[in-house]
């Protein structure tokens, strides 16, 4: 194992570089220098580095989740069940009033060792728990203990009765947060602010919200769940490409060219969608108007930790919305033609790496494997049988699972190799996991 930030070399693997002017190489190596990516080619130099052999397995850019709710992951399993935002804001959501400050740090931690141990290297935790001040302040703490690289998304939504008196000391904590985690791109905890849904906080609340993060120079992300809020805030002059919106179900394609025309992306999280319901159609019309779509989890109550789930469905969701449209214009059986199909796997690995790099602020940094870029990386093997014929993008989409990642570097440190964490983390966060639920439904619940 190697010592931290000690030179590294990965050895003979298939890289998947993500970059156009460097595309696929075969069995090439990857030179780590420090926290970055210092050459990519064949037969490099190892000269001072520790060596990885990576003889038969896929390199790929760290995985990178746009948006997850870190807190409910001890609460897996109890949205299995649900039909539909109803069932979501009765059983779910509603819990988070019962979480302590304890309670969010221990979730935290133990949801982000996990997301690492499935490759997921990067996540935007929308935290919509910041019950206190202190809950704020034990999720990012939590966040700095993982291993994982993240941008933080304070909440700005709390108790629903008591939002618009809690708002002042959020705003002033959201102040004081950003001198302490002033940190450039090489940070591996970033703070970003999570508005407050406007259904529930009313425009002039998120435009406070927005104000302030701007003088700050943070980024902000926010739940986009009801008809024609992008043009409320293009009207209003607060679009900008520093926004995250979510979900975005509803949008018009009009909308959708603002926020092409703003540069900005969506986050969207096809599992959650397709159990909340909820129209899939967006995926497709964004990526079409030119919208950089990226991925995430969403709500690990109900859905697994698990992005090369999320890929395959959002690849085959995009592949029946075209295959409907083809049918709709009376083109069957289908037939290619140019441009048909237009989504191919190696845009799934995209809206995972390069995309959602964009979309947390880190997209020169991170989301390719070149000279330069963060080290944040993920080795798969390629099963135990054979790997796929062509393109290997294809065999990371439609053919890996969490079980095929061997090796995680984040910040040029490995974190998981030979298919174990290192320094007994998965053993700390299960423990993490099992003092929450014992805390909120007592002994018999971590037994269950």
């Amino acid at each position: 194992m190697t010592s931290p930030h000690e030179a590294l070399l990965i050895r003979g693997a298939t890289v998947l570089s993500m970059d156009p002017s460097l595309g696929n190489l075969e069995a090439a190596d990857v030179r780590i220098e420090g926290r970055r990516i210092a050459a990519v080619g064949r037969d490099l130099d190892s000269t001072g580095a520790g060596s990885i052999d990576a003889r038969g397995m896929i390199l790929i850019p760290g995985l990178i989740d746009s948006h997850t709710h870190l807190w409910q992951g001890p609460l897996k399993g109890l949205g299995a069940g649900m039909w539909g935002m109803g069932d979501y804001n009765r059983h779910i959501f509603p819990l988070r009033e019962r979480f302590t400050a304890e309670d969010v740090g221990d979730a935290t931690f133990a949801t982000g060792v996990e997301m690492l141990d499935n490759g997921i290297t990067s996540v935007l935790d929308f935290c919509h728990n910041v019950m206190t001040p202190a809950h704020a302040e034990a999720g990012l703490r939590a966040n700095g203990c993982t291993g994982q690289r993240v941008l933080f998304g304070y909440g700005m939504l709390g108790r629903f009765d008591t939002l618009a008196a809690d708002h002042a000391w959020r705003l002033a904590q959201v102040r004081a947060l950003s001198r302490e985690f002033a940190g450039g791109a090489e940070a591996l905890v970033r703070l970003g602010v999570a508005l407050a849904s406007m259904e529930f906080a009313g425009p002039e609340m998120v435009k406070a919200e927005i104000l302030l993060a701007r003088e700050l120079g943070l980024p902000m992300t926010f739940h986009q769940n009801v008809a024609g809020q992008i043009h409320q805030l293009q009207e209003a002059g607060l679009l900008g490409p520093d926004m995250l919106p979510v979900h975005c179900n509803p949008i018009l394609d009009e909308e959708l060219a603002l926020l092409a025309q703003s540069g900005c992306g969506i986050s969207f999280t096809p599992e959650s969608e397709v159990g909340d319901g909820r129209s899939t159609s967006v995926i497709a019309r964004a990526h079409r108007a030119g919208v950089t779509p990226s991925l995430g989890v969403d709500v690990p109550s109900r859905v697994a930790l698990d992005l090369f789930s999320q890929m395959r469905l959002t690849f085959l969701l995009m592949r029946a919305e075209e295959a409907e449209r083809e049918r709709m214009s009376g083109r069957w059986p289908l037939a290619r033609y140019p441009g048909t199909p237009f989504i191919q796997p190696h845009d799934m690995l995209a809206y995972a790496t390069v995309n959602a790099a964009r979309a947390i602020g880190l997209g020169e940094e991170l989301g390719r494997i070149v000279p330069g870029c963060l080290a944040d990386l993920v080795l798969l093997r390629t099963g135990r049988y054979s790997p796929s014929l062509g393109d290997p993008a294809a065999h990371v989409v439609l053919q890996a699972n969490v079980g095929d990642v061997d090796t995680v570097i984040v910040d040029g440190r490995v974190r998981k190799r030979g298919g174990a964490l290192v320094g007994g983390a998965r053993e700390e966060a299960v423990a993490a996991t099992r003092r929450v639920r014992e805390r909120l439904f007592g002994e018999t619940a971590s037994a269950a």
